[in-house]
């Protein structure tokens, strides 16, 4: 295995230089964190990548906004338990209104140096007075070191753990540091998913590059999470990047260019990872591996249609080694190739071999390979080179409990 060109932290945001991120209960909800900001001590590069649901939540149109003007954020504020979507024209002056309260609170010239981003109840407006309040409060913290995960904390909403990664790599020999946070658990489908994602580095980074890296990032992780095949409207991922390491910016001809990318997929790899491990109501986590399709494409609609049947998603939460709903849903999803050359393993055990199920061991072998709480399945279509991954949970009881009182 390939040695990574970068050291894993366990920092956390405060592990980057240059940066303030903390997170509050401002009242949104009775006891729980539900307002975090990320702050930078200097404008910085930004990047960000969007939801492609045509119903789209006020933050994201805004944010999106303030990034065309220019390219550059020096803060992001998250509030979570209410996602400023469905809310018309009035949505998106309170989203504005809140860019600007934290502009004036942290003496940011422009307001459209901040991001605004939000989840949580579709259709709700978001309780001005309380995030303006919460936002004062979080500037007179503003030299403080809160830790203890604050701000992973602060944008869960059904999240059951926070997520959060930090890793620092070499840089014109500088020591470069790049940490992110993540949430989601539930409405998780690429394009993005219910998920928002933060990430901020103290490197410096060229505007087209910074994109262009986290575009590919996104694509080869969050892109490839599907807890229940819904698109949420309210999904970003943003990177600010401010230069507080002093090194030289990163350009596609720097010779440290494919370590920052390097970092920069793993640290996102690990988010979505750990997203599927949290869908709602999860107890196991399934990696879908295809392989042999005919083209990438073949192999990415049938690595989806595999993690998204909730036929398949219910054997996993029974243990059920039911293999035929595999073959099934691999049969719809559009794929081009023959079902006599299917083969198809669980944590490298055959199920499934030329499209018939294999006798090796009995049923109750496969039964107990299916009680792992991680699992690996591998079908091979015997078609082509094509090949995709797709990272998933399984369904359960307690999925239904959740989204059926949700409101």
């Amino acid at each position: 295995m390939q040695e990574q060109s970068f050291r894993i932290l366990d920092k956390g945001l405060d592990a980057v230089e240059g940066f303030f991120s903390c997170g509050i209960n401002c009242g949104i909800k009775k006891s729980r964190k539900d307002l975090a900001i990320l702050f930078s001590r200097v404008p910085a590069t930004a990047a960000g990548v969007f939801t492609r649901n045509s119903v789209v939540a006020a933050p994201v149109t805004v944010t999106r906004e303030h990034l065309q003007r220019g390219g550059n954020l020096q803060a992001v504020v998250i509030n979570s338990g209410v996602a400023n979507a469905c809310t018309g024209s009035r949505g998106l002056d309170d989203a504005r209104f809140v860019a600007h309260v934290v502009a004036r609170e942290f003496s940011i010239p422009d307001p459209a140096l901040v991001g605004v981003a939000s989840t949580g109840v579709i259709g709700d407006f978001l309780p001005l007075e309380k995030i303006e309040t919460g936002v004062r409060l979080l500037r007179e913290r503003a030299y403080e070191k809160c830790g203890d995960h604050s701000a992973a904390l602060a944008i869960m909403t059904t999240d059951t753990f926070p997520k959060e990664r930090s890793v620092s790599f070499s840089i014109d020999e500088k020591t470069v540091n790049l940490a992110a946070i993540a949430k989601g658990a539930g409405m998780i489908r690429p394009d993005m998913a219910t998920m928002l994602a933060f990430l901020i580095t103290d490197a410096a980074v060229d505007g087209e590059v910074l994109q262009e890296v986290l575009q590919e990032s996104v694509d080869a992780s969050f892109n490839r999470v599907t807890v229940d095949g819904d698109t949420s409207t309210n999904d970003m991922v943003l990177i600010l990047a401010n230069g507080s390491s002093g090194s030289s910016t990163i350009d596609r001809n720097h010779p440290d260019y494919p370590t920052f990318k390097e970092a920069m997929q793993w640290v996102c790899t690990e988010l979505a990872k750990d997203l599927a491990r949290d869908g709602e109501g999860a107890t196991k986590f399934l990696n879908v591996v295809v392989e042999g399709a005919a083209t990438p494409e073949d192999a990415r609609k049938a690595a989806f249609t595999v993690a998204e049947s909730m036929l398949v998603k219910t054997a996993l939460f029974g243990e059920d080694p039911n293999w035929g709903r595999v073959m099934a849903a691999l049969g719809r999803s559009g794929a081009d190739f023959e079902p006599a050359r299917v083969s198809l393993s669980v944590n490298g055990t055959p199920f499934v071999r030329d499209g018939m199920g294999t006798s090796e061991g009995g049923w109750e072998v496969l039964r107990k390979v299916m009680c792992a709480q991680e699992i690996e399945m591998i079908i091979r279509l015997g078609t082509g080179q094509g090949s995709f991954n797709v990272w998933t949970c399984d369904l359960s009881v307690d999925y239904v409990k959740i989204n059926s009182h949700y409101s």
